[in-house]
């Protein structure tokens, strides 16, 4: 579970989800209220982890037949299984980190 860099509180599983369903990538503390954002790392593999879920939800499709009602449920599975371990993958920082660093491109 992710810790505050802030305060050094550990958030539980409910406070991780609540936190990220904002599109804003500060993330508020609910102890400290102090902003958090994503590490590097937690953002590298949630692109990952973005740019694979397509492929899982169409790749059985190929080799199976799904109805209608059974592609809704393989893909809200994917889903539902993707937020329910991002507690788990989501390391704090309590600087904005990007994972290029246009500053130094020329």
């Amino acid at each position: 579970m992710p810790v505050c860099q802030q305060c050094g509180t550990e958030w539980t599983w409910w406070e991780t989800n609540k936190a990220s369903a904002n599109l804003d990538t500060r993330l508020v503390c609910p102890h400290c209220h102090a902003h958090q954002y994503a590490s590097k790392k937690t953002l590298k593999v949630t692109g990952v982890l973005t740019l694979l879920i397509p492929f899982i939800i169409i790749f059985p499709s190929f080799f199976m037949e799904f109805s209608i009602l059974g592609l809704i449920l393989h893909c809200l599975t994917v889903i539902v299984l993707f937020f329910s371990f991002y507690p788990f993958i989501l390391k704090l920082s309590s600087t904005e980190e990007h994972l290029v660093n246009w500053g130094r491109m020329k």
